[in-house]
C-alpha cells in the first residue's frame, strides 16, 4: 500500500478567530497525519519571512493548498508577500527555477457572500 501524499496546508487568515468557515475547514485537516497546516499568520504577524523555511517546506511536500478568504479578488496581504518572496526567481521560475516541478497545488477560497453575490449583476460584480 503506498503513502499518501504529503500535504503542505498554508493558511492565510488575517482573523481567523471570526471565520466559522475556515474554521470548519481546516479542523479536519490538523487530523491527518500526511497534513502539515502552516498558519503564515501565526508564523510571521511582523510580515518578516523565513524564505529558506518556506521554500524547505515546499520541497519537502507534495501537494500544496493555499487556504484563505477572499480579500477584494484576491488574497490576504501576508500572503500575497509570501507568494512574491518564498516563490522566487531561481526557487520557482527562471534559470534554475525547476525546484516545485511536478507538484500539485490547489486553492480553497471563502468568502464572507453568498455565491449569488458574485454574479454579473450582483453586489460584488
Amino acid at each position: 500500500m503506498s503513502q499518501p501524499a504529503k500535504v503542505l496546508l498554508l493558511y492565510a487568515h488575517p482573523e481567523s478567530q471570526d471565520s466559522v468557515a475556515n474554521r470548519v475547514l481546516l479542523k479536519p485537516a490538523t487530523q491527518l497525519s500526511n497534513v502539515t497546516v502552516h498558519d503564515l499568520y501565526a508564523h510571521y504577524p511582523d510580515f518578516f519571512i523565513d524564505i529558506p523555511r518556506e521554500q524547505a517546506l515546499l520541497r519537502e511536500h507534495e501537494v500544496i493548498v493555499f487556504q484563505h478568504p477572499l480579500y477584494t479578488y484576491s488574497c490576504p496581504a501576508l500572503l500575497k508577500e509570501w507568494l512574491d518572496r518564498v516563490l522566487s526567481r531561481g526557487f520557482a521560475s527562471g534559470p534554475g527555477g525547476n525546484q516545485l516541478a511536478g507538484k500539485y497545488w490547489r486553492s480553497v477560497i471563502t468568502t464572507g457572500e453568498p455565491e449569488s453575490a458574485y454574479r454579473y449583476d450582483a453586489l460584488n460584480r
